[in-house]
């Protein structure tokens, strides 16, 4: 998934900038692991040549439980 066109804002919360010019690279992997274990790899590049010099890329896993156990999310205006 490809998403260019954004808004300037921050990559990070400690002041790494992006322009409007970059574009963001998404790669979603679904894995099986050793034990049959399910999981998702979210790899996530942003290329800017504004203010990179190279893209910055970092990979997120998530892994599949079996229910809902310590999932308990509430509305965001309850806060």
């Amino acid at each position: 998934m490809v998403t260019t066109n954004m808004l300037p804002g921050y990559i990070r919360k400690n002041g790494v900038p992006y322009s409007g010019n970059a574009v963001l690279t998404e790669y979603v992997q679904r894995l099986t692991g050793q034990q049959g274990d399910s999981y998702l790899a979210l790899t996530a590049m942003v290329d800017d040549p504004t203010y990179l010099t190279q893209p910055f890329v970092r990979t997120y896993s998530f892994k599949k439980v079996a229910n809902a156990t310590g999932w308990e999310p509430t509305p965001c205006w309850n806060r």
